[in-house]
């Protein structure tokens, strides 16, 4: 039989437990090795605004009529009139144009041509959505063993800080990161689930999604990860394991010594509940000072490899509707640590007694912490 090596690219199958306040449960197939996976999320999502315009399904109207729904969960469950219009008669069925909701039908009353009231006739249809509001948890799981359990909103802040800005609704799962691309041996985060039991995608969908929906694609591959030794090529684990701490700080330096660091430390992930008031960050390892920087002075440092925090730029100001509807609202750190910034995992952070993060806020608030390991693996 002809051995292939290339990856292969294919539907997930097997999406269970999707509704309003569910548990989707996904058991991917072992004896594969993933190079990622991709969710796609939908669900009603309206955002709303002021004096919308509208488009006549039924009827004779002009397309004049302009309206502000009242958006509750990305569902319309009511409708203003702002200018109502000519040419409508009661009865006669809008659709309104909206960011990135779709499916709307409102129903009209109208006097002499102009609409006065509109009821809601179909709330909507499920569109994309972000995975931030889609799911309120998510793990990744080998063995029964939780090897990553950041918030959705974290992933995709970790795939907008390396380079990549999701379409809407996508949840990029990365095991082989694109950004290491530049690497001879980019494939070795690759997660080998050859002789594994088990695999699974679990996540947590608020009651509040309307009409959720969930598809995804997977890709892999038939390889192992291989590395050579005195009797030949034998196999290894690799894996980058994601946990996630929340910590309360006050306004000034804050001594964190709680984090665990049983395994070698990739990166260093921060965001404060009040965006841009970490100022600065000094990370002790084993009382070696391994960073000490400004705000300023680490995006200087790391936005030299291609890191992302934010900078002004048309994708993060752009307003345009169709853009708006095509892609997730960017959204990054406050800060990090990345002990790898030419992406060399063999450059990853161990400490053998301790890890210190001094912390400087300009205003007390919650402080989440992304911390990417390589237990070489899978483990917690």
């Amino acid at each position: 039989m002809v051995s292939n090596l290339g990856r292969q690219i294919q539907f997930i199958n097997g999406i269970n437990g999707v509704s309003a306040g569910g548990n989707p449960l996904i058991n991917m197939d072992v004896n594969k090795r993933y190079h990622r996976n991709k969710l796609l999320c939908s669900a009603v999502n309206y955002t709303g605004g002021t004096a919308l315009a509208t488009v006549a399904l039924t009827g004779a109207g002009n397309d004049d009529l302009t309206v502000t729904p009242t958006v509750v969960n990305g569902v319309i469950t009511s409708v203003a009139v702002v200018a109502g219009g000519t040419g409508y008669v009661t009865g006669d069925t809008i659709t309104i144009t909206d960011a990135t909701g779709t499916g709307f039908v409102g129903t009209v009353t109208a006097a002499a041509g102009v609409v006065t009231a509109v009821a809601v006739t179909v709330a909507g249809i499920a569109s994309p959505v972000s995975p931030a509001t889609f799911f309120s948890a998510f793990k990744q799981v080998v063995n029964g063993v939780i090897i990553r359990d950041i918030s959705p909103l974290s992933i995709l802040q970790v795939a907008i800080a390396n380079g990549y800005y999701p379409a809407l609704g996508e949840l990029p799962l990365y095991y082989t990161d694109p950004a290491d691309n530049i690497n001879q041996l980019n494939e070795v985060t690759s997660w080998d689930l050859f002789g594994q039991s088990t695999f699974s995608l679990q996540g947590t969908i608020p009651g509040t999604v309307s009409l959720p929906s969930l598809i995804g694609a997977q890709e892999f591959d038939n390889s192992r990860n291989l590395r050579p030794t005195s009797k030949g090529l034998i196999p290894f684990l690799q894996p980058v394991a994601q946990h996630e701490y929340t910590f309360n700080v006050v306004a000034g330096v804050n001594l964190i010594n709680t984090i665990p660091f049983d395994y070698p430390i990739r990166r260093i992930w921060i965001k404060g509940s009040t965006p841009l008031s970490i100022t600065q960050l000094e990370v002790d390892q084993d009382s070696n000072k391994v960073m000490e920087a400004t705000y300023s002075e680490m995006r200087k440092m790391y936005e030299d490899y291609g890191f992302q925090f934010g900078k002004p730029n048309w994708f993060n100001t752009t307003t345009t509707p169709a853009f708006l509807a095509a892609y997730q609202t960017p959204t990054y750190f406050d800060f990090a640590y990345i002990s790898d910034p030419d992406r060399r995992l063999q450059k990853s952070l161990t400490c053998e007694n301790s890890l210190v993060l001094r912390i400087t806020s300009s205003v007390a608030q919650s402080v989440t912490i992304v911390m990417e390991y390589m237990p070489g693996q899978y483990a917690s």
